[in-house]
């Protein structure tokens, strides 16, 4: 059995005048990310490793996930593809990475995310009442049978989704 999180970067500033890949966090994007980190850590889901993207936002956000969890820093892996990354790219970078681990997080951003996410799920995920899957520092847990497993259309068990506004 592997298990396997996914989760969208929190809320980024739109405000900033800054490339894409360099936009950072808002104020709320920072809260909720430290509220999620504190949610793994009493949820006992701390991941063995992530991957994350290359972009400010992702590495912000992981950063202060991790100000309420540990994970080594050799497990903490920047991978530059999973910049704005469709679902084949995601779904080759966690075959890449997951061969060794129990739990793996992978910390991107939509609209490839959401796309994983329904792909993955053999149910239809269960949206926001506003018609969303992944919002901001969203986290979409699976098992799956295998790594190998990723190549077909519902092969993993969607354990939950755990979304900031519907938590804190």
């Amino acid at each position: 059995m592997f298990e396997l999180m996914l989760m969208r970067h929190a809320k980024s500033d739109w405000h900033s005048h800054t490339a894409d890949i360099d936009r950072p966090l808002n104020g709320r994007g920072r809260q909720d990310a430290i509220n999620m980190g504190d949610y793994l850590n009493q949820n006992d889901l701390i991941p063995d490793k992530m991957i994350v993207s290359a972009a400010h936002r992702t590495q912000e956000t992981a950063s202060l996930l991790l100000n309420n969890i540990t994970v080594a820093d050799e497990n903490i892996i920047v991978d530059k593809e999973l910049y704005l990354a469709d679902k084949e790219m995601l779904c080759d970078s966690i075959a890449l990475y997951a061969s060794d681990n129990k739990r793996l997080l992978v910390l991107a951003h939509n609209p490839g995310m959401d796309h994983l996410v329904s792909y993955l799920a053999r149910e239809s995920p269960t949206l926001t009442s506003s018609g969303k899957l992944m919002t901001t520092c969203s986290i979409a847990c699976y098992h799956l049978d295998s790594v190998d497993a990723l190549n077909k259309k519902g092969c993993g068990e969607l354990l939950k989704i755990i979304r900031p506004k519907e938590v804190f």
